[in-house]
């Protein structure tokens, strides 16, 4: 089953297109870097394949599931998106309890999830501290955390490094491959770091102005224009055309 699929997607706010006639798939255990300049679409594409949108035409399917069933198609997927908010009052156990619970879990259950993915995120020992006090790291493990309560088969992260120290960043692409390889689940991720795409993306898909410029593996991209590194040909390709 392909994990994801869209077929002509679009989204158009009035005037503008934000994305355009946008075509990919994506296999299970897949980490796709989503990657473009600033209004190039990538965090319209997320919020389109996570029913957050309705789009201007084109469909899509996620986990097998269509986008004419919403409902079941999150319980299919976890989200971390860009600047998430978080509770502060809540402790980092809380937050995960609540949310477990709003999959439907029984107490007992969510309460397992919630200690497992505490540990597993490194914050096992921060689970009774509020959420107030918790660096900006540890949110953001525990916003990776919050987006596998329901063991999604795939998980939609935009910009997870943002704001991270070095060795923050290197935690949260640790984390990125763990989910690929140990759940067998899809990522996407979305991020301005090309670094951080060649050393956790298996595939990267490059969107400009709304369309697809690029799509396969980061050997095949850089190939197809001559180039020898991704950030040669993300430039070749993005400034093409440009004034």
């Amino acid at each position: 089953m392909v994990a994801i699929e869209a077929a002509g997607l679009s989204k158009r706010y009035r005037d503008r297109l934000a994305v355009d006639d946008l075509s990919f798939t994506a296999e299970p255990g897949e980490v796709l870097g989503l990657l473009g300049p600033n209004g190039a679409g990538k965090t319209t594409t997320i919020r389109l394949l996570t029913t957050l949108l309705r789009p201007s035409a084109g469909t899509f399917s996620v986990a097998g599931v269509p986008a004419s069933e919403p409902g079941r198609l999150r319980q299919r997927i976890g989200v971390l998106p860009e600047s998430a908010g978080y509770p502060g009052q809540q402790t980092g156990r809380e937050y995960l309890l609540y949310h477990a619970r709003l999959f439907g879990l029984p107490r007992t259950e969510a309460r397992r999830i919630a200690e497992d993915l505490l540990d597993q995120v490194g914050l096992a020992e921060r689970a009774g501290s509020r959420i107030a006090t918790y660096s900006r790291g540890m949110r953001q493990r525990l916003g990776i955390a919050r987006a596998l309560v329901n063991d999604p088969a795939v998980v939609f992260l935009d910009e997870p490094t943002l704001g991270l120290d070095p060795a923050g960043q290197r935690q949260m692409l640790a984390l990125v491959g763990e989910i690929a390889l140990r759940r067998r689940a899809t990522v996407v991720l979305s991020t301005h770091a090309l670094a951080e795409v060649e050393s956790a993306c298996s595939t990267v898909l490059i969107l400009d102005r709304g369309r697809a410029l690029a799509a396969g593996t980061i050997a095949d991209v850089t190939r197809s224009v001559g180039a020898h590194r991704l950030s040669e040909a993300f430039l070749a390709l993005t400034e093409a055309g440009r004034p």
